[in-house]
């Protein structure tokens, strides 16, 4: 069943019919494609799917479609820093040189794993050097321009969009051998089926890209800044240039960008946070699905909250890597873990209630106030589990 348009396909528990019309308003209104995928305890609550895949072919989006997340890519590259540290490979207080005597050069010898992968460690960018879009999928080259080159010392947070998948590959490949794609693979994914992966599929199998110049005009602030430090992390090069979508050309879409071009399913996303849940509430001290309790408990602890100096507005992150709830708004109550992407994909949890959730458009809109889509589904799966409680209750 491929649907038409407007038309949700997949699945929706009993109570939940509310979140398939929002998805399916969602669909008329502005969607190209899209897919929503709720888990509940360790069980599929909403596994929805609809709209184009291609707006160009016209092809459907189908049930295994996967979405590119852009940097939803980073809450698969904390889960894969959370195996590794559950492993005892790398550990989130100690200085990554460590394990990468280059990276201390320039005053970086007290800059930890986890400073890298919450922003405050003072590399955003790569400073100093005129990019390429190539350079950005190699990511050796990348890391070693980092270690050579000196931190940022204020302010304290400073996102980046590219620069902590970098450097974890670094350091996973000098403490295991392993590519941070193919430790994934072999620690994570494929131990859990987890449809998600990197760059790993042909362009059949994975929804295309459409933005419009609203979208990308965004980022003219930032290409014009008179602030060298603001043109390093957003226009050296530009994430999402004008002209051809770059997202959708063979060699992005090939390409191995660890913070950045993660491919996957909602329904599997959804279902990877909701495994970190399930080992968060996991007791007696043995490995669960990933990660120890203790492991996932640290690594989701509050580490910063700060207002990005680039951006405007307020971040938050955990230990490990994930982004924590930056400001109180509209949602499921209690605090959350994971991380959205650019263009409106979003991919949560909250352990006090046991949801974990994916979302994955492919029609990206800008950053702020016009994108209401991942906002509006969450807010009707919230009035759902109200009424259920309430039904429960009566």
């Amino acid at each position: 069943m491929t649907g038409v348009a407007g038309e949700a396909n997949g699945y929706v528990a009993p109570g939940f019919e509310a979140v398939r019309e929002c998805f399916e308003t969602n669909l008329q209104e502005v969607e190209a494609g899209a897919a929503f995928a709720v888990h509940l305890r360790g069980r599929t609550v909403v596994d929805l799917w609809g709209g184009q895949a291609d707006v160009t072919t016209g092809e459907p989006w189908k049930e295994h479609t996967r979405a590119q997340i852009f940097s939803g890519s980073k809450g698969v590259v904390a889960t894969t820093l959370l195996r590794l540290c559950d492993a005892g490979v790398l550990e989130l207080d100690q200085p990554v040189a460590r394990y990468w005597p280059e990276f201390a050069a320039h005053g970086k010898s007290g800059v930890t794993v986890g400073d890298c992968v919450t922003y405050t460690g003072g590399l955003p960018a790569v400073t100093g050097r005129t990019l390429d879009q190539d350079l950005l999928a190699d990511a050796r080259t990348m890391a070693a321009f980092l270690a050579d080159q000196e931190p940022i010392v204020t302010p304290r947070l400073i996102y980046g969009p590219f620069t902590m998948g970098w450097i974890i590959e670094e350091l996973t490949l000098r403490t295991t051998g392993l590519t941070l794609r193919d430790f994934f693979r072999k620690e994570v994914a494929q131990p859990n089926g987890l449809d998600i992966d990197w760059c790993a599929w042909s362009p059949q199998e994975v929804a295309t890209v459409t933005y419009d110049d609203d979208f990308t005009s965004q980022y003219d602030r930032f290409n014009t800044s008179g602030d060298a430090l603001v043109r390093a992390i957003w226009a050296n090069p530009i994430p999402f240039p004008r002209g051809e979508i770059i997202w959708n050309t063979p060699g992005r879409r090939g390409a191995y960008i660890p913070a950045a071009n993660v491919a996957g399913t909602a329904r599997d996303i959804a279902r990877m946070y909701g495994l970190i849940i399930e080992d968060l509430h996991r007791e007696g001290g043995g490995r669960g699905n990933i990660a120890r309790q203790s492991t996932v408990r640290n690594a989701i602890s509050l580490y910063v909250r700060q207002e990005d100096p680039t951006l405007g507005f307020p971040f938050a992150y955990g230990r490990g890597g994930f982004r924590l709830k930056g400001t109180p708004r509209e949602g499921i109550d209690g605090d959350m873990f994971g991380h959205d992407g650019g263009g409106g994909s979003a991919h949560f949890a909250w352990p006090g209630s046991g949801i974990s959730l994916s979302y994955t458009p492919n029609r990206l809109l800008d950053i702020g106030n016009n994108d209401h889509r991942a906002g509006s589904l969450i807010r009707a799966l919230k009035s759902s589990m109200h009424e259920l409680e309430n039904a429960a209750v009566s």
